[in-house]
């Protein structure tokens, strides 16, 4: 090869469902629930007062982004080029938390910023290696914010970029609680600066020594993310008039679902709140009489599916016989016997599920149902689940059968194996610092079950 050739990545990138991992393949039936009772959120959607600060950060990088030069947002260069004059402010709010003392919260680059402050903020782009930076969009605060920012009416155009009526006031709000020092004005933006100097991938320089040079002021004062040790209403009135209209308006579902997980008091588990909402008359006049008739069985089944995941994994990592035991050793283990015996418990009921003729994703699920119902030993037990594992599993496969073994392809520390959630605990989050409700029993199941998992020390 001559030293003028060169290469070139051509492959695309996997969807985003598959590089984030679906053990079973059941995320669209997750998806599914999850749009009808929290549309609009995500997982990640855990403080409404991050909303106000993204407002902030994006009514003040589109004013530098458009004397820039702006762009064309529906494309994905120039949403490339809006988004590097956000990701500073992005950061500097989470520098600024940092300097308050405030070490808890949803603080996204936080040990990035740490080691940028150790060195006296003087090395590029927050201590981030060149693809942190880049990655930063993705797993930053604006990329887990993005979905409510794109699709809540009022809060941007619906591009995810450009700030509406309710985005802009509560950028206002988050101003004016700054000090003096720290605000920030259009007349700043109008004296002859020369933006193509700072377009050319220098906009963290442009904000950290000229935009906002006056971020780290008296952070004692202002807007702050919340510390997410206490959960409770936002003390700004205004702020949470606002929020609560866009979140939670009359006819919203997010208001109903919150109100049915309030009244849910005798909830003791995130199954529990599943049976509530699935036998709600209101959410039923809200989504349709049978929509979330499966819920609780699909929710019971896809947790037994993973609870055997979970614990084929842990043994299969930790055998002696050099991490690859085999399917008939693993299937005489006691504890492994009792979750394969639950998981046939939970596969019957699914079958026999109510409103399953209207479940638009409901044939991977009932396959495995099947399977499972189907496989009289333990060991044929395992071979179905490791089987559906590898036909069904989006992203990386945790393990699979080779000569009768089970073998992990991927390291111990590669496995995101979270259950099949739907948004509930972000639902709750929210709707408490909004006042809609008291979220404080259905927060308190969805915890006692985290905390539940924890105990079991599993992989």
């Amino acid at each position: 090869m001559s030293e003028e050739s060169n290469w070139y990545f051509t492959k695309p990138w996997e969807p985003v469902s598959i590089r984030r991992g679906d053990a079973l393949g059941f995320r669209a039936a997750s998806d599914y629930y999850a749009d009808l009772l929290a549309p609009g959120l995500s997982n990640g959607t855990s403080d409404a007062r991050w909303i106000s600060i993204l407002s902030w950060c994006l009514k003040w990088s589109h004013v530098a982004w458009t004397n820039a030069g702006g762009g064309d947002l529906s494309r994905r260069d120039d949403q490339r080029a809006r988004y590097a004059w956000l990701r500073p402010l992005e950061l500097l709010w989470v520098d600024r938390t940092l300097e308050s003392g405030q070490t808890k919260g949803q603080l996204r680059g936080k040990r990035s910023i740490e080691r940028w402050r150790s060195k006296d903020r003087q090395v590029p782009n927050f201590a981030m290696s060149s693809d942190q930076f880049r990655r930063y969009r993705q797993v930053g605060t604006y990329g887990a914010y993005r979905v409510v920012l794109r699709t809540i009416p009022g809060l941007t155009t619906g591009d995810g970029w450009t700030p509406a009526d309710t985005a802009l006031k509560l950028a206002n709000l988050v101003n004016e609680s700054l000090p003096l020092a720290a605000r920030l004005k259009e007349k700043d933006f109008e004296n002859g600066t020369r933006w193509g100097h700072w377009n050319k991938e220098k906009q963290v320089d442009y904000w950290t020594k000229h935009g906002w040079a006056g971020w780290s002021q008296s952070v004692d004062r202002g807007f702050l993310p919340t510390t997410g040790d206490v959960i409770q209403r936002l003390s700004n009135e205004q702020e949470r008039s606002l929020l609560e209209s866009a979140l939670f308006g009359d006819d919203s579902a997010r208001r109903v679902t919150a109100k049915v997980l309030a009244s849910a008091k005798s909830a003791r588990s995130h199954a529990d709140l599943c049976d509530a909402l699935a036998n709600s008359s209101e959410l039923a006049k809200e989504l349709g009489s049978t929509s979330l008739e499966p819920l609780p069985t699909f929710s019971r089944f896809a947790d037994a599916a993973m609870d055997a995941m979970r614990g084929l994994w842990k043994e299969t990592t930790h055998d002696a016989e050099k991490q690859a035991p085999h399917v008939e050793k693993l299937a005489r283990l006691v504890e492994l016997k009792d979750r394969f015996e639950r998981l046939r418990e939970e596969a019957n009921k699914w079958q026999r599920s109510p409103g399953l003729d209207a479940f638009p994703h409901g044939h991977i699920i009932t396959q495995l149902a099947e399977a499972m119902k189907s496989a009289k030993t333990p060991a044929d037990q395992i071979r179905v689940l490791t089987k559906h594992h590898h036909e069904h599993g989006g992203g990386r496969r945790w393990f699979g059968e080779e000569s009768g073994k089970l073998v992990p392809h991927v390291k111990d520390t590669a496995i995101a194996a979270s259950d099949y959630r739907f948004r509930l605990r972000s639902l709750c989050v929210l709707a408490a610092q909004c006042g809609v409700a008291k979220m404080d029993n259905a927060l308190n199941a969805i915890a006692q079950e985290a905390d539940d998992e924890e105990e079991k020390d599993y992989s």
